[in-house]
């Protein structure tokens, strides 16, 4: 049995206690939390986040694909349980989706993370 390196908590997807979360699945759930929180959103930390949803009535171009891909591997950066391996960004219809490849630390285990915008629920901001 494995020792678990990363313990921590959440709500999300989970009907009932125990809220535990471990690992890999810690890990991803906080890319996930920063990869869906509008940059500037959080109070005191305003680098947190990213500026995706910015982004997302742009058209979908190669200038707006690049700086999609360089503000996702800016918030990677910012995770040092995790090395960001792959990265592809394409549009399907409404959605603009982000997969990633992503090997986690100390396990040296990859594993697939996808995220998906879609512009219909957008808020106005």
């Amino acid at each position: 049995m494995s020792r678990e390196v990363y313990i921590g908590f959440s709500t999300t997807d989970m009907v009932e206690p125990p809220y535990r979360v471990v690992d890999i699945e810690l890990v991803k759930q906080d890319i996930r939390n920063m990869l869906n929180t509008r940059r500037g959103e959080r109070v005191m930390r305003p680098e947190y986040g990213t500026r995706i949803f910015d982004l997302l009535m742009d058209p979908f171009d190669e200038e707006t694909r690049e700086a999609i891909i360089e503000d996702v591997i800016r918030v990677i950066e910012t995770e040092p349980r995790v090395t960001l391996l792959n990265i592809n960004v394409f549009e399907m219809e409404h959605v603009i989706r982000v997969d990633l490849e992503l090997q986690f630390r100390p396990q040296d285990s990859v594993d697939q993370l996808f995220l998906e915008y879609d512009r219909r629920n957008l808020q106005a901001f």
